[in-house]
């Protein structure tokens, strides 16, 4: 009898023991299978290989992928069957139905696991279920950010007590939901187990609802957990999918509330008197939510389908209303509605986040300001963490401004190459005739990035002065230099430089040609179509690549008969470039080619072929 008595005090103790064993499992789960799909998906399936936004290049191979494979047609399809889903769920109380449907709608989050810089490439592949919203803006997916702010605040309040959870807060939200979520199901199989109808006992006190709220937690550090952090031209959010399914299941647990009433009458409005309904909160804090529904209903909770359904409406735009506020998609212009006290706010971020991601926006929000700002962000070009130094110059190549260009050429004596890279890359941007001799002195930095941006800055300020060291540039052994020498003489525009660039095709090296090819065409020299055809015999698929699309821009018959040569027996990703630039001369000269590549072994060439003839 005791050691019976003694199990059931252990019960608790074993089951919260179980529920820690699957939550690591699951947490592992979380994190771990995303990644092993997306491996699995980029080895076994053939995407894009774009990056997306680049250029309209991209955007034009990206629009014949989706057609091509009807992958927007099945999109629509997909994302109204989930509408239609959680609204048969609502409707008929089905609420596993509207769960799933709230399910489906977030799973696309998962896309930020993908290594590929498509966005529809490898896990991301199961963004084609947004392309509604998409299709509008990728903004739209911003609509929910209003949500980003509990997870900046615990940042904010751990740094102030000098802690740095950067890295760890996103494991420690989507443990905790699947904690949460598991103690959850755990006492409602013990609930059950005791035959008892209501479970009012154990994680129950604190929550009506810890399974919903446990998913809500665990989808909550989901967005934030780290990816494979590769570079995208288009940045891609996820907040209102998280918003979306979370009102859903919000309204999937009021349902659920409606039917414990139905069936258990005074026994359940007892205990939903007693236990709050998500998680515990003040009482001014539960009135002000509440406040809404006094208002409307006149009554504390709601019982019927259309209550419902006008309570997760209301939140849901309110948060998409305040979304679209707060990240400057609607309201004021960002100049006028950050005063004074917001820059003091972007600065003592920067100067105490230990987050380089919020160095970087802060800086760039201190220069989308601008006016009043300035001084601020030149103060920044002395601190003492590199970080500052170096994001918050980069940032100030979007300020044409006299006033910042000594405070950047004092960073040039920086010890660190990568501000003295920024700083040179700032004043290319300030449009400012003081900056010429000064970057004309860092083109001689022993850091060969220094010295390439420094080329660069000197193009885009269009300084003739600086031709005859940037023709010297031409020479020098390190490929950065050479492209960048090549690439600002063709903005500057002066002929002289003409010679000095065809003298760079009678060398070896492959990493020149495009840059060259670029130069003398904009200097209106007929050699432009020698250095792509030297690229496109280069060996390198890369520069083959580029200067196949080129050539398509050059329309020569030398051109059409190297790009020829080169869809029969080039590399297959030189063979995309060449197919598409072969549309673009005239149809007695391409169909036949075109036709041939239709059978090309490669999917993205036959894709190119079938579209370049359907244009005809």
């Amino acid at each position: 009898m005791n050691l019976k008595k003694s199990i059931k005090q252990l019960e608790p103790i074993l089951f919260v023991l179980l529920a820690l064993v699957f939550t690591i499992g699951l947490m592992f789960s979380s994190v771990e299978i995303p990644k092993a799909v997306d491996g699995l998906l980029s080895r076994n399936v053939e995407f894009l290989d774009v990056a997306t936004g680049q250029n309209e290049l991209t955007a034009y191979k990206t629009e014949l992928y989706l057609s091509h494979y009807h992958i927007r047609l099945i999109g629509y399809i997909c994302l109204g069957i989930i509408i239609i889903l959680i609204i048969i769920g609502f409707v008929l109380e089905k609420r596993a139905m509207a769960s799933m449907g709230a399910l489906f709608l977030f799973l696309p989050v998962f896309g930020h696991f993908a290594a590929t810089m498509f966005f529809l490439g490898g896990l991301g592949f199961l963004r084609f279920l947004w392309l509604p919203f998409l299709d509008i803006s990728f903004d739209v997916m911003r609509l929910g950010d209003i949500i980003l702010l509990p997870y900046n605040w615990i940042l904010h309040l751990f740094s102030l007590i000098g802690v740095n959870l950067y890295r760890q807060l996103p494991y420690i939200i989507t443990g905790l939901g699947i904690f949460i979520f598991l103690l959850g199901v755990i006492a409602w199989m013990y609930g059950k187990i005791r035959e008892q109808n209501v479970a009012d006992f154990w994680i129950y006190r604190v929550s009506r609802h810890p399974q919903y709220l446990g998913w809500i937690i665990w989808s909550y550090g989901v967005l934030f957990l780290p990816g494979p952090n590769m570079k995208q031209y288009v940045g891609m959010a996820n907040t209102l999918p998280w918003l979306l399914a979370t009102m859903i299941i919000v309204g999937v647990a009021l349902l659920e509330e409606r039917k414990m009433k139905k069936d258990f009458g005074s026994s359940y409005e007892t205990y939903r008197q007693q236990a709050p309904f998500l998680f515990p909160l003040p009482r001014v804090v539960r009135k002000i939510f509440a406040l809404p529904l006094t208002l409307v209903f006149k009554k504390s909770y709601v019982d019927s389908k259309r209550e419902i359904v006008v309570v997760v409406a209301f939140y849901t735009l309110l948060g998409i209303f305040l979304s679209a506020f707060s990240s400057g998609m609607i309201g004021l212009s960002k100049e006028k509605a950050l005063p004074e006290h917001e820059i003091e706010k972007l600065v003592h971020t920067i100067k105490t986040t230990q987050s380089r991601v919020k160095i970087r926006n802060a800086a760039e929000s201190l220069v989308n300001i601008g006016g009043a700002s300035v001084d601020s962000l030149i103060s920044l070009l002395k601190h003492e963490n590199v970080f500052v130094r170096w994001y918050c110059a980069n940032e100030m190549g979007a300020i044409r401004s006299e006033k910042i260009v000594q405070p950047l050429a004092g960073l040039l004596g920086d010890p660190d190459p990568n501000v003295r890279r920024a700083a040179t890359g700032a004043l290319g941007g300030t449009g400012s005739a003081r900056a010429i001799h000064i970057l004309m002195d860092a083109f001689v930095d022993t850091n060969k990035g220094v010295e390439s941006t420094a080329a660069r800055s000197l193009g885009q300020l269009r300084a003739m002065e600086a031709v005859p060291i940037l023709i010297n540039g031409l020479k020098n052994q390190h490929p950065a230099i050479v492209r960048s020498s090549a690439w600002a003489l063709g903005e500057i525009g002066d002929k002289q430089a003409i010679q000095p660039l065809i003298n760079c095709l009678k060398r070896k090296e492959d990493y020149h040609f495009f840059m060259v090819g670029d130069a003398l065409r904009k200097l209106g020299s007929a050699h432009s179509t020698d250095a792509y055809i030297a690229g496109m015999e280069s060996g390198a698929w890369w520069m083959g690549s580029s200067c196949a699309t080129a050539l398509g821009e050059v329309r020569s018959e030398k051109a059409y008969y190297t790009l020829v040569e080169s869809l029969q027996k080039g590399d297959y990703r030189v063979r995309r470039a060449a197919v598409l630039a072969i549309g673009n001369y005239p149809d007695h000269m391409n169909k036949s080619v075109l036709e041939k590549a239709l059978s090309d072994d490669d999917w993205e060439v036959r894709m190119y072929a079938k579209a370049m003839l359907e244009k005809k």
